[in-house]
């Protein structure tokens, strides 16, 4: 090898096979691993170390496994993982696929599992911390979700995902000086999230703080105007601000831009009945439980309007429709 690097690759490939061939197999992989050093894709060098090492998990094995992933070849996945993981159970990679694809599948006290192994082997790696966080969440324990994020915002302050998350599960403990912190680092992070913006306003408006929650309302629209969501939030923002005839307008715009979106309907209608236009509220209902039939919410609006409004019997009949729609709705999750 004293002459190595006067040689070509197609030399050193030569050379590495005639070692290969007569048993000196230390020998070839030297000149392979020579290959790699300065052509380090190259399939060759690759496939002869492969060779000289059967029983070795290679990254280009990982990488295998992600891009299947990435082609939702799920299943491949979850059946490779698990082979490897008979001979390798230390490899952090293979515990996070297959916790990602656990999850996928709706398996998610199996998916924790998963993800608690990685995070045994790798503590201190910021995806790792990330999908334990979600797992975490999927199984209805926001208090260590918490604390997953947390780890992943401390080894990486700049990891958006973990910033928002862990805002979002703030934000359901009420917690909203502590989630607008992070909402407000992330936004520093990337001004230009519609999703990012519109967490720093739901925190400012749970705050009281409308006029600058609008403010960031009216930047997430002004780079996505196709979002409805943000457009309710927005009306119910205006609302909240003393201003019902501009969240008024709001709902009408979305209403007659987006006729088909049954939220915007119920959202309307439940803003309706609280203003005293009782029949406009009832056909927003209507239209809303015509659009998406399965969904209690809006039949359930609809029943307490009619109780509110003294119509007893109207309001029980629709009370037991919206009964047996959440019934068949909670049956189907």
């Amino acid at each position: 090898m004293g002459n190595q690097k006067s040689l070509s690759t197609k030399d050193a490939l030569k050379l590495a096979k005639k070692a290969e061939e007569s048993g000196d197999k230390e020998k070839a992989q030297k000149y392979f691993e020579a290959i790699l050093i300065k052509y380090p894709d190259n399939e060759n060098a690759v496939t002869g170390i492969k060779r000289l090492n059967p029983n070795s998990l290679f990254r280009s094995d990982i990488d295998e496994l992600k891009e299947l992933f990435k082609e939702s070849k799920f299943w491949e996945v979850e059946v490779k993982c698990k082979t490897y993981l008979e001979r390798y159970p230390e490899v952090q990679e293979l515990y996070s696929l297959l916790g990602l694809v656990m999850g996928i599948k709706g398996a998610h006290s199996e998916a924790l599992a998963h993800f608690k192994k990685a995070a045994e082997i790798t503590p201190l790696n910021v995806s790792v911390q990330f999908n334990l966080g979600n797992a975490f969440k999927f199984t209805g324990d926001n208090k260590l979700a918490l604390q997953s994020f947390m780890q992943a915002i401390n080894i990486d302050p700049k990891y958006v995902p973990a910033l928002s998350n862990a805002g979002l599960i703030l934000m359901t403990e009420e917690n909203y000086d502590s989630a607008l912190e992070l909402f407000t680092a992330a936004a520093h992070l990337m001004p230009d999230s519609v999703e990012v913006l519109c967490n720093v306003a739901r925190a400012l408006k749970e705050k009281g703080e409308y006029d600058i929650a609008l403010h960031h309302y009216h930047k997430a629209i002004e780079l996505d105007a196709t979002n409805a969501q943000v457009f309710l939030d927005m009306a119910m923002c205006e609302k909240l601000n003393n201003n019902p005839e501009e969240a008024k307008n709001i709902y009408q715009l979305i209403t007659t831009e987006d006729p088909l979106n049954p939220d915007a309907h119920n959202s309307f209608g439940n803003f309706l009945k609280e203003t005293g236009e009782t029949d406009d509220a009832i056909s927003h209902y209507e239209r809303a439980i015509e659009l998406e039939p399965n969904n209690p919410a809006p039949v359930n609006n609809l029943g307490i309007l009619y109780r509110d409004d003294g119509q007893v019997e109207k309001a029980e009949e629709v009370f037991e429709l919206a009964r047996k729609k959440f019934r068949k709705a909670k049956k189907n999750h």
